[in-house]
């Protein structure tokens, strides 16, 4: 097929015949011959809408567990979690576990309870489902069995297992790495995907020093560009009225092009204040390889076209997962 030569086609291709013409004579080597480095790094490659975190393939969008829990960060709004119940019922979230899995949404993030373990369980056992489970557990010092709820998850039926982020920011704030390590081991041994949570990111700097072996991190993230956010001024991780969970993203942020483990960030909209068009492009961007987001049955369709886009835009410098 003939097109029109211009000028700039015509130095290119002149340029590239004299070299490929010196090379054939061996006046030229092969390696002088290559167009010279522009100096960029090359562009993580495009990502997929799986990811890899142990032996799982999970969707790089996954389902919150306050679906199941009705655990609402609704600041002064002390009606929203039960308001939740009453809507999410038993049958309701069963729907919207369905209605998640046909989106392409294939992992729920809950944690270890009653209530998670018997609606995930009936899910898989009478609808056929599919749904990864990935159950945040923690130890439980005074217990006589400290290790008992990730003995439990394991025997439910959980696919992967974290150290919950509230255990964990208080035993690194405590420098008690001593009952991280043994409950990581004792997580290990069920065989299953392990990870760590932490809403403050001391929990993976420590983590990352102390070379704990774990295969995923979880960490909050999100702006402070919401009128409720945490003020400067303000004392404690968590803001004064349950308003914030990430104090500085710009840290996590840089931190977090350090670590090679894949990870999951959480709490990207602020518990509802910001929106999902603005919040997955801002995780995906910004690092993360998966985006833990809480969705109400009709939130799923629109909130997975989202995340696609922000994937097939992504631009950033870590690599993907």
């Amino acid at each position: 097929m003939s097109r029109e030569l211009t000028r700039r086609d015509f130095v290119a291709e002149s340029v590239l015949a004299s070299a490929g013409t010196l090379v054939g004579a061996g006046l030229l080597r092969a390696e002088d011959a290559a167009p010279p480095p522009t100096g960029k790094p090359p562009a993580p490659q495009a990502a997929t809408w799986t990811g890899k975190i142990g032996n799982l393939e999970l969707s790089r969008l996954m389902l919150g567990g306050n679906l199941i829990t009705a655990c609402a960060h609704s600041r002064d709004l002390r009606y929203v979690s039960q308001l939740m119940n009453h809507y999410n019922t038993k049958e309701k979230i069963i729907e919207t576990l369905a209605l998640a899995e046909k989106h392409g949404i294939n992992s729920i993030n809950t944690h270890i309870d009653d209530a998670s373990n018997g609606i995930v369980k009936q899910y898989r056992q009478q609808r056929g489902g599919k749904m990864k489970w990935i159950v945040a557990v923690y130890a439980s010092p005074m217990s006589a069995n400290p290790f008992e709820g990730i003995d439990r998850a394991a025997q439910e039926g959980a696919d992967a297992l974290y150290i919950w982020g509230v255990a964990a920011d208080g035993l690194v704030k405590q420098k008690n790495m001593d009952l991280i390590k043994r409950t990581l081991a004792h997580m290990r041994r069920t065989g299953l995907p392990i990870g760590i949570a932490a809403h403050t990111p001391a929990v993976i700097v420590e983590s990352e020093k102390a070379k704990l072996d774990v295969d995923f991190y979880q960490k909050t993230l999100h702006t402070r560009d919401y009128p409720t956010a945490q003020k400067p001024n303000e004392q404690g991780d968590f803001g004064s009225y349950d308003n914030s969970w990430c104090r500085n993203a710009d840290e996590v942020i840089a931190l977090m092009k350090t670590v090679k483990k894949p990870w999951i960030a959480f709490k990207v909209m602020a518990a509802g204040a910001i929106t999902p068009s603005e919040a997955f492009p801002y995780s995906f961007n910004n690092g993360a390889d998966f985006v833990l987001a809480g969705m109400f049955d009709f939130q799923i369709e629109e909130d997975v076209q989202i995340a696609k886009e922000a994937l097939a835009k992504a631009k950033r410098d870590r690599p993907w997962s």
